[in-house]
């Protein structure tokens, strides 16, 4: 398996390992559910759709039987997906009990960088998938 590959992989494992603990934490301290949000996006977001991104990196190419089109963009597209989502989880937390225009902004910036990072996935995988199937 390539680093993204497995870096996807493991990530989402940390991300739902975090996601389900933020998810107990809500029936000791009832004053957590205000961060529903961080505990949506770590679990679906962070788990699930890091998962079909590892698995995808290493399915897809093959069922089409073509090399992966660029194993540097979806490097680059690893590192941008977890600082996207760590920097809105981080600030999505922060706006739960101290909302602001700032926080917002934040957001906004961080949850921009995550989406670039979903465009780079459907656009290495449409070339991939795309391209010419090796005889």
């Amino acid at each position: 398996m390539s680093k993204t590959t497995l870096g996807f992989l493991f990530s989402g494992l940390i991300y739902l390992l975090l996601g389900v603990t933020l998810g107990a934490l809500f029936f000791i301290f009832p004053q957590f559910r205000a961060l529903k949000l961080v505990h949506v996006h770590l679990t679906l977001v962070g788990f699930v759709i890091f998962a079909i991104f590892g698995i995808g990196y290493h399915i897809l190419p093959r069922f089409r039987g073509n090399p992966l089109h660029s194993e540097s963009l979806a490097w680059v597209q690893f590192w941008l997906a977890n600082i996207g989502l760590v920097g809105l989880l981080i600030f999505m937390g922060i706006g739960a009990f101290h909302g602001s225009s700032a926080i917002q902004a934040a957001e906004a910036v961080f949850g921009s960088i995550l989406a670039i990072s979903f465009y780079l996935f459907i656009y290495n995988m449409f070339v991939t998938l795309k391209g010419k199937k090796e005889a």
